[in-house]
């Protein structure tokens, strides 16, 4: 195996682990945080098939008001041209790296119950680094406790090739493969019920090029956001909520996915015990502006990374 590597700088607040376990992703396959190195593995495939294993770590930087990533690639052929930079771009969209978040964390300073997340270096949220894998992941996630989840977006994992480097983690499954493995796999292996044929017709669609989610990726940033929540609320198995998830994870912080948990949040923690509408709490919300998505997530979960990040800040 050869191994090849890159660097990423990102600007403070930042933290690798703050990003990384923001979300539930990392429990994913091909994801892999490993907690005693405080690096986070994952497999990923080049379009020439060849699958690389990638791994980054966290590091100071000589530039005072930022923090470097370390990415290391290992594989067949990992430093032939272009490699080392593809993975690193790939690094970049999974922790939105490049991303402004400056006012994002000028709220933070404003709003008590937000500091932590500025202290803390937390603020991005890990996605994949294709909407491919976000939107299977998030049909994958509807109407199931977050354990069920994990379990169904494993076992399609499954479906992907293994890594030479490290075969216990295999690359993310191409819409290809998710077509051969037919719909009959997604019921019977995935146990993934009404869920098998939006992704099975979703893998067709994107082989086909009748959906292009590369394009709609691309463009996200572009779009409004009423133009991003239809090309996303028009994919079959993503709902309002779905919709509004992604859209977050494409760096649109606008609007909040409301779903069950977050009305049983709003309810026990903003509303005295009193279960409230979706308009009262997008009106509890909506003071935050175009981060009120952000100051969602992380006023409701950075407070519990109060016992995991390790003792030192980054801010």
């Amino acid at each position: 195996m050869v191994t090849a590597s890159a660097r990423l700088s990102v600007k403070r607040p930042f933290s690798l682990f703050s990003t990384v376990v923001s979300h539930g992703w990392y429990q994913t396959l091909p994801f892999r945080w490993d907690a005693a190195d405080q690096a986070l593995l994952r497999a990923e495939a080049l379009r020439d098939g060849r699958i690389m294993l990638v791994r980054v770590e966290e590091t100071a930087s000589t530039q005072r008001n930022h923090r470097e990533l370390v990415i290391t690639i290992k594989g067949q052929s990992a430093r032939d041209p272009g490699v080392a930079s593809e993975m690193a771009r790939r690094v970049n969209v999974m922790l939105h790296a490049d991303e402004d978040l400056s006012g994002f964390y000028d709220l933070c300073k404003r709003v008590p119950d937000l500091e932590a997340a500025r202290r803390l270096g937390a603020g991005r949220c890990m996605r994949a680094p294709s909407l491919w894998e976000d939107v299977v992941k998030t049909i994958l996630s509807t109407n199931v406790t977050w354990r069920q989840a994990v379990t169904m977006i494993n076992r399609l994992a499954e479906l992907g090739e293994p890594c030479p480097a490290d075969p216990s983690l295999p690359a993310w499954p191409t819409p290809g493969q998710v077509m051969r493995a037919k719909e009959k796999f997604l019921r019977d292996t995935v146990r993934a019920g009404y869920r098998a044929p939006y992704i099975t017709e979703l893998a067709k669609a994107q082989k086909s090029g009748t959906i292009d989610l590369e394009t709609i990726e691309a463009a996200a940033k572009k779009m409004t956001e009423k133009q991003l929540f239809d090309a996303l609320v028009a994919l079959k198995g993503v709902g309002k909520s779905s919709a509004h998830f992604l859209m977050n994870l494409l760096g649109h912080y606008d609007h909040l996915p409301v779903d069950s948990a977050t009305y049983a949040y709003a309810k026990r923690e903003l509303f005295n015990g009193k279960r409230p509408t979706e308009k009262q709490i997008r009106r509890r919300f909506a003071r935050y502006g175009k981060w009120q998505s952000l100051a969602y997530w992380f006023g409701r979960w950075e407070p519990r990374l109060e016992w995991w990040v390790p003792v030192k800040t980054t801010s």
